[in-house]
């Protein structure tokens, strides 16, 4: 065998060799990265939301209050601004990485995305648990006294249950939005935010 026909072979080798060990590299870097899994919760974020809010649209057949309308209206918007927003956070997130791209900055933009868009429903819903809680406590006292809500609110002492109600259910609220955040992307975007710092 002359030596050149080694010298070719060796090359094939050496380009099979380099094929697989990138091959490797690519599947498990794909295996740590938790984007896929992010991408699902949100998917079903998005589900769970459109059908809440269907609910409460149904609401508006069987309510006849203009007070819990207003409310109730107030807490539709947010649902919507909250899917379309998780919608377009779902789309901006690839859960394939190309070796073309910059995996840092990719990684770094996915993270910064989902800490954006956490942040904007935690402060929206600050505005917007009080609103909910105030329709309905009003729903509630309505139907449980049979009474108008004027005459319902027309106790102080009804007044200042109301203001205590808004005042406890509305951290309690922002708590529970918290802990379900941290249940379906805290330990996913942990992993992420490890793979960033691993980067770096």
């Amino acid at each position: 065998m002359d030596l050149e026909n080694i010298w070719q072979q060796a090359g094939n080798k050496d380009d099979m060799l380099n094929r697989i060990l990138q091959q490797k590299n690519f599947d498990h870097l794909h295996s740590k990265l938790p984007l896929k899994k992010l991408k699902k919760n949100l998917l079903t974020g998005i589900a769970w939301a459109i059908l809440i809010t269907a609910g409460y649209l149904v609401l508006f057949y069987f309510i006849h209050i203009w007070q819990v309308y207003v409310a109730l209206s107030i807490v539709i918007a947010f649902n919507i601004w909250i899917i379309i927003l998780t919608w377009r956070l779902y789309k901006t997130i690839q859960d394939t990485i190309t070796p073309s791209n910059s995996l840092k900055q990719e990684l770094q933009k996915n993270y910064d995305g989902f800490q954006k868009w956490w942040a904007i429903q935690a402060r929206l819903g600050l505005y917007v648990y009080p609103v909910a809680a105030t329709g309905g406590f009003m729903l509630g006292g309505v139907v449980g006294s049979g009474k108008t809500v004027e005459a319902f609110l027309y106790r102080p002492s009804i007044l200042i249950i109301l203001v205590i109600t808004v005042a406890i259910i509305t951290p309690v609220c922002y708590y529970l939005a918290k802990l379900m955040f941290k249940y379906a992307y805290g330990r996913h975007l942990k992993k992420l935010k490890e793979l960033i710092d691993e980067l770096n």
